[in-house]
């Protein structure tokens, strides 16, 4: 316990500081580097070859870096949110799609995820008015806009706020389980501590603090993003289950490998980027 704290901890404040005091071009080779370490761990679970498989995602990587458009965005990001909502379709009924495809297309599947989800975080911003104005120079990369800082820090803080607040409130208080075939671990109680406290959260600081004023669509899209936070952990759950492992590697003390903490993410960086971009 006291390890997988220490590390979440350190994490949060490891990003923090660098989204606060590195250029956009680090963060987005940081994002990238860490996108290719969680494909190698897919990989190294799903027994499918490595050098071939990252050798695919970099190639990919760099063809949406230079021959992107605005539409190729907006088609990830709604893409993304379909094919996640057929997949919490899939874990509700217990039907054997997802399982089936991790029998026949493994990779196929961690490929998208990953490389989706990194499209999404290095994107971020890239469809307001200014950056469709500048063709090309709007991806993390080359971008210079200090204000996008502060919703990645965003993005982070709630993801965090929702993992720890489903944790606690599942462990003290959690008795009837979620999915006990996919994730013992979790509880009902757990599911609805890491929406209902995040989302009174931000409330309360957009409210009383920040004064910004909340629309139905803001609570609808927070609603979402906290239900989908689970629905990435469920994920990865089953993924592991599927493979008969506990974490994906170990290169987090306490917390098992990169895919076991970037499991939240995965779905909901596209909701983000639709919620407040698109």
């Amino acid at each position: 316990m006291l390890s997988r704290i220490f590390t979440g901890l350190s994490l949060g404040l490891f990003f923090i500081l660098l989204l606060i005091f590195t250029p956009f071009f680090y963060i987005s080779i940081i994002f990238s580097l860490i996108s290719l370490y969680g494909f190698y761990e897919w990989l190294n679970v799903s027994k499918e070859p490595i050098a071939r498989n990252i050798f695919l995602m970099a190639f990919l990587m760099i063809l949406l870096l230079f021959y992107h458009t605005h539409s190729t965005v907006i088609i990830f990001a709604y893409l993304s949110l379909f094919i996640w909502i057929l997949l919490l379709i899939d874990m509700y009924f217990e039907s054997p799609f997802y399982k089936k495809l991790l029998s026949h297309a493994p990779s196929l599947i961690g490929l998208y995820m990953i490389i989706s989800a990194w499209f999404m975080i290095i994107s971020i911003g890239s469809t307001s008015s200014v950056a469709v104005g500048e063709k090309n120079t709007y991806l993390m990369f080359s971008l210079f806009n200090p204000d996008i800082k502060m919703y990645l820090i965003s993005l982070l803080a709630l993801v965090s706020l929702t993992d720890i607040s489903g944790y606690f409130i599942g462990k003290n208080f959690g008795e009837k389980k979620l999915c006990k075939n996919i994730s013992p671990n979790k509880t009902i109680a757990g599911l609805f501590g890491s929406i209902l406290i995040p989302v009174l959260c931000f409330i309360l600081i957009c409210n009383y603090m920040l004064a910004i004023p909340l629309m139905i669509s803001d609570l609808l899209f927070i609603l979402l993003f906290c239900i989908f936070c689970t629905i990435g952990d469920l994920f990865i759950s089953t993924f592991k289950r599927f493979y008969h492992v506990k974490d994906t590697g170990d290169i987090l003390p306490g917390h098992g490998g990169i895919l076991d903490r970037l499991d939240s993410y995965l779905p909901t960086i596209s909701i983000f980027q639709i919620w407040l971009f698109l």
